[in-house]
């Protein structure tokens, strides 16, 4: 008797989970009414999720009912208290995480362990929410909950309405999946996550620190076109790309400018009719006149996969190149051109720091990064929020801040690179009014009604193209202007397709334009090929060759050429898994094989053999990549220096452990770096010790022993991964000046270096 009136007690909790757990999804169909309004299918499948919610809810409250029996023998309002307590957290919670769903239209999974604190601040803080609304909904809900537990205290809730209670869901539930309305909608958002969350911290991360040879052996036959010549670095080759892109254009009467444009969130499909709409006629009126592969993937869904394959063709790490706490030894097309002696820069209208650009294209030695830092005060800057933060500035502002800063460098070829960020969150633009009415527009000349729907529903992100693609217009408007506008190619391209628009089909969430404009080109063409942005690194150093950019002799390429078929093609989904693999019109993606047709459609097929062909392929891909990039095993010193016209004075390494307790610890003793312009430090190293306890520092001194020069570089947390690249200018030609560099311990605490791996080069300009 006395089970069954604690369990008549505890009814009352039941009832508040399932009141809960239906105001959750009532938020839920609201904000997806409001914002995507009802699409196919949506209300039914979101039906069905609240049945299959009710169903789990009450199995969970069931199997909790033990330790509420228990701990209510000690004090039964306390219990009661700490139940609601535990239902509202974990409505709390569910709330905050539908907030992804609600912008990107798909439930948060594994992604979010991909990113830095940072990144997931700035991400969180840009994303346009408001916090206002969240919160007082966050009130709502909870008082809600609270208020109705009270209620059902008062009421007699029995066994008999409570298997009612159960019953009805269930049958919803029988009768929606039977009737295939189990989707995104369907499923709770929160066990999504926390599915993924339990999986990335369980799963054992097994990288890739070793490779057979065999497994090389059966890379390089996947790239027969390729003279491979060595084991120990597997991507090595000779550099033997022919210059196919230089037989479209008239001859340069001098070293061209390169303009390389990463545009954010850049769709194929957004270049062509969409929905029955020309979103970008400036763009589509410049691709008339252009080079153009209608036929280009990209290799990352996000963002962090762009700039490393375009600029270098490099190998992916472990969640993006950028990304690697040490990179290796690799060149780039900002390195190359560096050191042919071309002014090389950064435009960027947020942080440069996000996912490590700054730091990546440093170790390219690249001349300016200019980021939101260093705008004009005369230009508008984005602030989002009530919580007032910094995002950045538009593309216009983007576009014309850089101008002027390009009209300081002076006459020198410039390789300048740009990332733009209207069309990425939180999607702010100026002269908003203005965009809408050309959306409504636009809008209004549509025949049909299901597309004038879409763009009603995707509103926010359709304008901000429409400002893009202005923004891209000015842009060349006002650089025809400029006398070096015969002289300049511009690149254009997208680093992923829009995430908050979900593509066609898996594989095209890896399409992107690529286009090559100059006003030197002889006329337009169109290819028709299979490419990646990893083919653009030689295509484009094999045509800087006409002049006087020296070709390394060797390519650590991961792609090919822009002129042929790319046949053998990984990707990294958004979670950063390489579990997506192209191949001569046939892709896998996650545990299905589709054959692809001419416009990036697939359809599904059934070919154990195929499929275990490809699933092969992509395993021994993502082994070099994993390989090559956590073991600096992408190029020899030898060949970096020769490409780079550097010579190595010193290189620092060592396999054991080096533990000191000291307070110095010599790293580079007295080296004569007298006849060299540029130094370049380039070393990285684990440390082990009490933090911010050690520093490396380096200085130059003349033959007198006085300091020139002296910086120290911090070696802040215990246990981190170090890695830094520094370009040391000299002066005082003529002097006698010597290199030094040594750990500093102050304090004299137990310090271990481990994976010391560096380099001292010399350059002269």
């Amino acid at each position: 008797m006395k089970t069954k009136t604690t369990f008549e007690k505890y009814l009352p909790l039941i009832a508040t989970a399932w009141l809960t757990i239906f105001m959750l999804r009532l938020v839920e169909v609201s904000a997806m009414l409001i914002v995507f309004g009802n699409e196919d299918g949506m209300l039914l499948s979101e039906l069905a999720g609240l049945a299959v919610d009710l169903v789990n809810g009450g199995a969970v409250m069931l199997a909790l009912f033990p330790v509420y029996l228990l701990l209510s023998k000690c004090s039964g309002k306390l219990v009661d208290i700490i139940y609601v307590v535990g239902i509202e957290s974990v409505a709390v919670a569910h709330l905050l995480i539908l907030q992804y769903f609600f912008s990107q239209h798909k439930p948060l999974g594994s992604l979010l362990f991909g990113y830095s604190l940072d990144e997931i601040m700035l991400t969180v803080t840009t994303a346009n929410v408001s916090v206002i609304k969240v919160a007082a909904l966050l009130v709502i809900v909870t008082a809600l909950s609270t208020g109705g537990f009270f209620v059902f205290k008062t009421k007699t809730l029995t066994k008999t309405k409570t298997l009612t209670m159960v019953s009805a869901p269930l049958a919803v539930i029988a009768a929606l999946l039977f009737s295939g309305n189990y989707n995104d909608f369907t499923i709770n958002k929160s066990l999504v996550f926390y599915k993924a969350a339990i999986e990335y911290e369980t799963e054992e991360k097994v990288y890739c620190h070793e490779i057979s040879d065999a497994e090389v052996e059966e890379y390089h036959q996947m790239f027969p076109e390729k003279k491979f010549v060595s084991e120990e670095f597997p991507l090595l080759h000779r550099f033997e790309t022919a210059d196919s892109l230089g037989f479209y254009f008239n001859e340069f009467e001098r070293r061209p400018n390169i303009v390389i444009l990463f545009v954010e969130g850049l769709n194929d499909d957004f270049v062509h009719d969409y929905h029955g709409a020309n979103l970008m006629p400036n763009l589509r009126g410049l691709m008339e006149k252009s080079l153009c592969w209608n036929r280009c993937l990209t290799l990352g869904e996000r963002s962090f996969s762009i700039v490393p394959s375009i600029l270098g063709s490099l190998p992916y790490g472990e969640i993006g190149f950028t990304l690697l706490d040490q990179l290796p030894l690799h060149l780039t097309l900002t390195s190359v051109l560096n050191a042919a002696d071309y002014q090389t820069d950064f435009f960027y209208g947020q942080g440069s720091w996000f996912h490590k650009k700054n730091i990546f294209f440093r170790k390219n030695n690249i001349d300016l990064i200019f980021d939101n830092a260093k705008y004009s005060d005369k230009y508008e800057k984005i602030v989002v929020g009530k919580e007032n933060y910094f995002w950045g500035y538009n593309d216009k502002c983007l576009f014309k801040q850089s101008l002027e800063v390009i009209d300081t460098l002076g006459d020198t070829p410039r390789l300048d690179m740009y990332f733009t960020g209207s069309t990425h969150s939180p999607f702010i633009i100026s002269e908003t009014e203005r965009y809408d009415r050309r959306l409504d527009e636009i809008c209004d000349n549509l025949e049909s009604n299901t597309d004038r729907k879409f763009f009603r529903h995707y509103r926010n992100y359709a304008r901000t193209l429409l400002f893009l693609d202005d923004a891209l217009g000015e842009f060349i408007a006002d650089y025809s202007k400029r006398a070096d506008f015969q002289n300049t190619i511009f690149v254009i391209t997208g680093d992923h397709p829009m995430c908050e628009i979900a593509p066609k089909n898996s594989l095209k969430r890896y399409h992107v334009p690529l286009v090559i404009y100059s006003p030197n080109l002889k006329s337009p063409a169109t290819f028709s090929n299979t490419v990646s942005h990893l083919d653009f690194y030689e295509t484009m150093v094999a045509f800087m060759g006409r002049y006087g950019v020296e070709r390394p002799e060797f390519s650590a390429s991961f792609g090919g050429n822009l002129f042929a078929e790319n046949n053998n093609i990984a990707f990294m989904d958004e979670p950063r898994n390489v579990i997506d693999f192209y191949s001569d019109g046939h892709y896998i993606s996650g545990k299905e094989l589709y054959e692809v047709d001419k416009d990036f459609n697939i359809k599904k097929i059934n070919d154990k053999d195929l499929h275990a062909t490809l699933r092969q392929r992509l395993e021994v891909v993502r082994k070099i990549s994993e390989y090559t990039s956590l073991e600096n095993r992408i190029m020899p010193t030898d060949v970096y220096c020769k490409a780079l016209n550097d010579s190595l004075l010193r290189e620092f390494k060592s396999d054991a452990d080096i533990v000191f307790s000291g307070k110095y610890k010599n790293l580079i003793q007295d080296t004569d770096v007298t006849e060299f312009d540029t130094l370049v430090l380039d070393f990285s190293l684990d440390y082990h010790g009490v933090d911010d306890a050690c520093q490396v520092v380096y200085n130059v001194k003349d033959e007198n022993g006085a300091n020139i020069l002296t910086e120290y570089l911090g070696l802040g947390k215990d246990g981190r991964k170090y890695a830094f690249h520094r370009q040391i200018p000299l002066a005082g030609k003529g002097v006698k000046m010597f290199f030094n560099a040594f750990f500093f311990n102050p304090k004299q605490q137990d310090c271990t270096i481990s994976g010391l791996d560096g380099i001292l080069l010399g350059n002269i300009k």
